[in-house]
């Protein structure tokens, strides 16, 4: 795999450590949600959350407490301070941090997170909720712990309703920056034969495996710790991504080697700014563009490699 750092593991059964992490929150003005949003993902955010209040809005995300913490903060900075040179109003734009352990972050996301009618069909529902099915739907039973993706954010519904749209049954799927696991059981549940989530986290990997037997699909799901996606893993029908811009870029680079002719490929994580560099990349990398969505300014790409190729 392009720019690979190390090899891919397979994660061992219910490997879990005790973390800590860091805490950085951002009070700001509703005009530039979207930037500093985008601005804590590029600095290595796997979520945000975003609490909104009548005259500012509160953008809280997560990270590893490691030695990285001044450089994050210190570039967190200047993204603000260029948004406020291009005349967006920041409002206070204070950046707050702090250490917490794992239940804090956990417990953070139960907050936001609940019932999302996603789609026709396709429910996402917290485990500490009582949802009954209506008519037939696709429930995704989900405890987000310490991962990114509950349905709450814009990209991760643009990624589900994508899904519904464009899976096939007995699919093999491939769910890259897998997270809380959401969009890979979401796929197991809408049909595909089998599924390969990756994530550099192992943490993340602990929460997705967790969810995945919560609603009865393990045994569809294999979880394989890796940086996107290894080229070992094999040729793929559809593959999701909802990472960042610049890494849905990089693993544009190797979508033809990972897609069968006639895969279809599911990329977001951006706001709509960058559509253009990514619409750009999924060409050279010879795929044709099926359709570009939007909610909330993210956007979605939905891209396919041709069935017949010259």
């Amino acid at each position: 795999m392009h720019g690979q750092r190390g090899p891919a593991k397979e994660l061992p059964p219910m490997a879990q450590e005790e973390s800590r992490f860091t805490e950085i929150t951002v009070l700001t003005h509703m005009e530039a949600l979207e930037g500093v949003a985008d601005a804590l993902m590029e600095i290595g955010a796997k979520g945000v959350v975003e609490e909104r209040q009548p005259l500012q809005v509160r953008v809280t995300a997560y990270f590893p407490a490691d030695e990285r913490l001044e450089e994050r903060v210190r570039a967190l900075r200047e993204r603000i301070s260029a948004l406020e040179k291009q005349g967006l109003r920041i409002g206070p734009g204070t950046v707050g941090v702090r250490t917490v352990g794992a239940q804090v972050w956990s417990e953070a996301w139960k907050d936001h997170f609940t019932v999302q009618h996603i789609a026709p069909g396709l429910v996402v529902a917290p485990t500490w909720e009582h949802y009954r099915p209506q008519g037939g739907e696709c429930v995704v039973l989900l405890d987000p712990g310490a991962a990114f993706g509950t349905g709450g954010h814009a990209t991760t519904r643009l990624c589900l309703r994508a899904l519904v749209e464009h899976i096939r049954p007995g699919d093999r799927v491939a769910d890259v920056g897998c997270g809380s696991g959401i969009l890979a059981i979401a796929a197991a549940l809408l049909g595909a034969q089998g599924v390969v989530a990756t994530d550099s986290d192992p943490a993340a990997l602990v929460v997705a495996r967790q969810n995945a037997k919560r609603n009865g699909v393990e045994g569809q799901i294999r979880m394989v710790e890796a940086d996107l996606l290894p080229l070992a893993q094999g040729k793929f029908d559809l593959i999701v991504c909802n990472i960042v811009a610049d890494e849905v870029i990089r693993l544009a680079l190797d979508l033809r080697s990972l897609l069968k002719p006639g895969g279809r490929f599911i990329g977001s994580g951006f706001n709509a700014s960058m559509i253009p560099m990514v619409e750009d990349a999924l060409a050279r990398a010879g795929l044709r563009m099926i359709a570009t969505t939007g909610e909330e300014g993210w956007a979605a790409c939905a891209a396919m490699r041709p069935a017949r190729e010259r």
